[in-house]
């Protein structure tokens, strides 16, 4: 398989802001760069803003060869574009858009980012990322079919050429998707409601079938780099962050994961509190080098990494550039 000579990782969309982190630098020869205090009192810039959702900008370089891959696009539009011009970032290199699954804080910004190519732009995802999704609240109030905006014929209208696959995808430079993601960590992954109608997100299936939402559309990136290893990034990990981990090593063989990237699904109220510690646990049994936990994490996940594993763990931030 093809390998990337050196990947940036910048953050577009991210729950959060934070203009008082400090860059960081390792004997490894990765970096973390930040948008910071200067930028945010810079009156010839505007500041990033934060949302719940997730959009990162991945370009990987091979030769002379460059390739540029959106993964996700937030929650709106009006964040997604904002931050590209606080970040002054541009979209003419961007080769391509892969959407990690049907749900709004990921696909928000797609429609309103494609107006502005003056191209057509491949859009990849899985064909169940447009299956009708439902979210029920524990007091009884229903979101139906919340994701009807993002459908096949909306992103062509747009400009988008929508690529639908469930199996790998060889994005070049040394980028790929994950295609599906077995689920083999027992703790991992949607659990079943305790009845019907209990709270929590439900999906109508392919075959008319309406039951647990078990985003069998997710996928991630993986990226493979020369002489180095395997940065996974996962979009909200609903079929797991270690599962997306075995999923790489799976498709390359045991190799380093030098990073480990985006939402890990643990943010959640009805998301058992150990899961945080068996998810460290997993991590380091891994041997993770950088551990990044982003959107959809919690707070508890933080804390928990912050302090128990503070050589792995980075703090994310809209504007962070991470660099291998």
């Amino acid at each position: 398989m093809f390998e990337a000579d050196s990947v940036k990782i910048t953050v577009l969309v991210e729950n959060w802001v934070d203009m008082l982190l400090e860059d960081q630098h390792s004997d490894h020869g990765e970096h973390c760069v930040r948008n910071g205090l200067i930028e945010h009192f810079d009156q010839g810039r505007i500041p990033p803003q934060a949302e719940n959702g997730l959009s990162i900008l991945v370009t990987a370089k091979r030769g002379i060869h460059t390739k540029t891959i959106l993964f996700d696009a937030g929650l709106t539009g009006t964040v997604l574009l904002h931050n590209l011009r606080a970040l002054r970032i541009g979209v003419e290199d961007i080769d391509g858009v892969v959407i990690s699954h049907g749900h709004p804080d990921h696909f928000g910004g797609i429609l309103p980012l494609l107006d502005i190519f003056d191209r057509t732009m491949p859009v990849m995802t899985h064909p169940d990322a447009f299956l009708p999704r439902f979210a029920v609240m524990a007091d009884g109030r229903v979101s139906q079919y919340y994701n009807q905006g993002f459908t096949a014929e909306s992103l062509e209208r747009h400009g988008g050429r929508p690529i639908l696959n469930n199996g790998a995808l060889d994005l070049g430079c040394g980028i790929y998707t994950t295609g599906f993601i077995p689920r083999t960590v027992s703790f991992e992954g949607p659990q079943p409601p305790a009845h019907d109608h209990a709270p929590g997100l439900y999906q109508v299936a392919a075959n008319g079938h309406y039951g647990l939402d078990e985003v069998l559309d997710e996928q991630g990136l993986v990226i493979n780099v020369k002489g180095k290893g395997l940065i996974v990034i996962t979009g909200c990990a609903h079929a797991g962050v270690l599962n997306t981990i075995d999923r790489a090593r799976e498709m390359f063989g045991e190799r380093p994961i030098l990073a480990a990237i985006g939402g890990f699904h643990l943010g959640f109220p009805t998301t058992p509190e150990a899961n945080v510690d068996r998810t460290l646990q997993g991590m380091l049994e891994r041997d993770v080098k950088r551990v990044v936990p982003m959107h959809c994490s919690g707070l508890r996940t933080h804390v928990r990494f912050s302090l128990d594993a503070p050589e792995q763990y980075i703090q994310p931030s809209v504007g962070t550039v991470m660099s291998f």
